[in-house]
């Protein structure tokens, strides 16, 4: 479904930062097993301990948590890449384990191409996910270039949402800027 006026919600974490059986919560890709509990009301202590402590043993490196510094430079890195590609972008935060993105996309959503089991074959039939994604692999590289990490700095995969109105925009944009309080690296159409 596309966004209201081809707005989105971008979110994405850092590499090993939500991992499955997470005490805090966490879902299975594409809700292929019901899981009890979210972040809100997370499941009962140690239901997935197992389960989480598997996960971490099988990490090829560290989590990433994003220095204040990182977080400035990855900030740079999607004020740029907005620049040069026409994104408009209208809020950002960069924590030590998330990236919140509120754009608007000028690139039209295409059919995408999938292989014979219905899976997509390619990021590049959704250009949103296509832009995430190079926006996750240029950001990563300027922080190995700046010395602040050895590997890649994001997860695999994110959630995109579309904005469905004006009402959810604005809800959103208050959402992602009040993570300054929780020291996020924070960005504003209105503060450029």
């Amino acid at each position: 479904m596309p966004g209201w006026n081809r707005w989105y919600h971008c979110i994405t974490t850092t590499y090993g930062s939500w991992l499955p059986g997470d005490p805090r919560g966490f879902r299975t890709r594409g809700h292929r097993e019901h899981v009890e509990g979210d972040y809100r009301s997370p499941p009962t202590d140690g239901m997935y301990r197992e389960r989480h402590q598997y996960v971490i043993r099988r990490l090829k490196r560290p989590a990433v948590h994003l220095g204040r510094s990182a977080r400035q430079f990855v900030l740079e890195e999607v004020l740029t890449s907005f620049h040069q590609h026409g994104i408009e972008g209208l809020a950002i935060s960069i924590s030590a384990t998330h990236m919140h993105l509120l754009a608007r996309f000028p690139l039209e959503q295409r059919k995408p191409t999938l292989d014979e089991r219905g899976l997509r074959t390619s990021a590049v039939d959704d250009p949103v996910r296509h832009f995430i994604g190079q926006i996750k692999q240029w950001s990563s590289k300027r922080l190995i270039r700046e010395g602040l990490l050895e590997g890649g700095a994001w997860g695999r995969r994110g959630k995109i949402v579309p904005i469905r109105d004006r009402h959810h925009q604005l809800n959103t944009y208050r959402y992602i800027i009040a993570h300054r309080d929780a020291h996020a690296a924070v960005w504003t159409a209105t503060s450029a």
